[in-house]
């Protein structure tokens, strides 16, 4: 076995046919042994810092995954690394535009040819991308999506040769919250969504939840109410007056906004009279997101306020990672190589590697397993279809990184958690959890024997009928003169 510099590997690209905007770092040397089976990762994605799923982040975990598992299956086979990007590539809606860079490298005479040569496609993007899925067809080569997971590409018989690996994954928004709404016989829901892009997350999931439930929640009404939260309208948003609706139509409440906007909703629910524990609010969360986490502590006069009302909240996000000692010197590692190689800038609030960086370098030891075991079987190295047949329904165990998880239909599932605000140690903590595919009776269930604090008088889950009924018909309340909704408590 010998080495190529990838200085080298790069200059004789840059002469070919594209150009490549990333290699692998300057100083790590591509294997290449005559006679060993080679797989070539061409990695196709995002140039610059405006996305976590871009090359100058994840390329680390690229990386050392190439660097981890030809130590790990040294000699088994050559698994040189390709980064494929352009200066034009800056958006998500820029990757469509280049998917020809893709194909002129197969097509080329850049790729190894022979029986045991092939190529795996690996696109750390905004999506899945069919056309790649549609590629990886045709090509009978291994399509890894490591970045957003819309899943779109669940058809075995359309994308047989398609894994979607990615960290944040949006259908199963939905999926957990008809199994939450089934728990506690919540039929009439409220939905307070941002449709301003301002960021991105809030919009896509509500979206994602919407079409889920109306393809499959037939007996849940979901009551949406889309607010504009640019950066010039957020002082706009009319709180009394959407609070004043979603009172009327239910007491369970989704919102996915721009965090001091959520915070900002649960201070004037407050003002306006809402008592505690007669709402749930179910903030729809990202770990890692650009607001950071949910917070009720603004150093403002409204912070006892929103404390108080924060016992009414819940958070629906990925369950919490819990790092170990390794997983956090493997961190600062691939926190050091996108600074060093690749120019990185972290923010100092920064933790470092996002989840798209772990999931990088997890895909790659992922498929080198999967190669390993194909080689073992006598299987066929150069077949799209048997290796990723390879990859489905089961776990891969990494004791640094984590367990990937991937279903039947290809698709990576992360376990999905509930979180309650403990008010005593002023926190989140998880209380439900579900993993699709692989949780006991394809149901949500506790955390550690964990109970809900519903914050109500009798602590039992409340009903999502309105309090003064539904338009507001009960009599009690008309006797009042106005709904306890209505007014303002200075």
């Amino acid at each position: 076995m010998h080495c190529l510099e990838s200085r080298h590997y790069m200059h004789t690209f840059l002469s070919s046919v594209f150009s490549i905007a990333l290699v692998v770092g300057q100083l790590m040397c591509i294997p290449i042994a005559s006679g060993t089976p080679n797989m070539t990762l061409l990695v196709y994605g995002l140039k610059g810092q405006r996305y976590l799923q871009g090359l100058a982040y994840t390329a680390a975990g690229f990386d050392f995954g190439v660097r981890d598992a030809t130590n790990r299956f040294a000699g088994r086979f050559n698994l040189p690394l390709v980064y494929v990007s352009s200066d034009s590539i800056l958006l998500c809606e820029d990757t469509a535009a280049y998917f020809d860079r893709v194909s002129r490298y197969y097509y080329g005479d850049l790729l190894p040819r022979g029986g045991n040569s092939s190529l795996a496609v690996i696109y750390p993007g905004c999506d899945e991308s069919k056309t790649l899925a549609q590629f990886g067809k045709e090509w009978n080569v291994p399509v890894i999506s490591t970045g957003t997971t819309f899943s779109n590409l669940r058809d075995r018989a359309l994308f047989p040769t398609t894994v979607a690996l990615g960290p944040i994954q949006y259908e199963i928004y939905g999926v957990f919250l008809l199994r939450l709404f089934a728990k506690f016989n919540w039929t009439s829901v409220s939905l307070i969504y941002d449709v301003s892009g301002r960021v991105a997350f809030n919009q896509i999931v509500s979206a994602r939840i919407q079409g889920y439930v109306r393809r499959n929640g037939p007996d849940v009404q979901l009551h949406v109410f889309p607010l504009d939260c640019s950066a010039g309208k957020q002082d706009d948003v009319d709180y009394v007056t959407v609070l004043t609706a979603v009172s009327r139509v239910s007491r369970i409440i989704l919102i996915s906004v721009p965090h001091p906007i959520t915070r900002n909703f649960l201070i004037n629910s407050s003002k306006m009279g809402w008592k505690l524990g007669e709402t749930v609010w179910i903030s729809l969360d990202a770990s890692q997101g650009p607001w950071g986490s949910l917070a009720w502590q603004f150093n403002d006069s409204n912070d006892g306020i929103a404390l108080t009302a924060f016992r009414s909240v819940f958070k629906l996000e990925f369950c919490a990672r819990q790092p170990t000692p390794e997983f956090r010197t493997f961190s600062a590692e691939l926190r050091t190589r996108s600074e060093r190689n690749y120019n990185v800038s972290f923010p100092p609030s920064s933790s470092g590697p996002s989840e798209f960086v772990i999931t990088a370098y997890s895909a790659v030891l992922a498929l080198a397993q999967v190669l390993n075991e194909s080689l073992n079987d006598g299987g066929i190295f150069e077949s799209g279809n048997e290796i990723a047949r390879r990859f489905l329904s089961r776990t891969f165990y990494d004791p640094v990184v984590g367990d990937l998880y991937v279903d039947s239909a290809g698709e990576r599932q992360r376990p999905m958690c509930l979180m309650d605000f403990d008010f005593t140690v002023r926190e989140f903590q998880e209380v439900l959890s579900y993993t699709r595919g692989k949780s006991k009776d394809d149901d949500i269930g506790s955390v550690n024997n964990r109970t809900i604090d519903w914050a109500t008088l009798d602590g039992k889950p409340l009903s999502n009928e309105p309090v003064c009924g539904f338009n507001e018909e009960k009599p009690s309340c008309k006797a009042q003169g106005k709904p306890r909704c209505s007014f303002i408590v200075s």
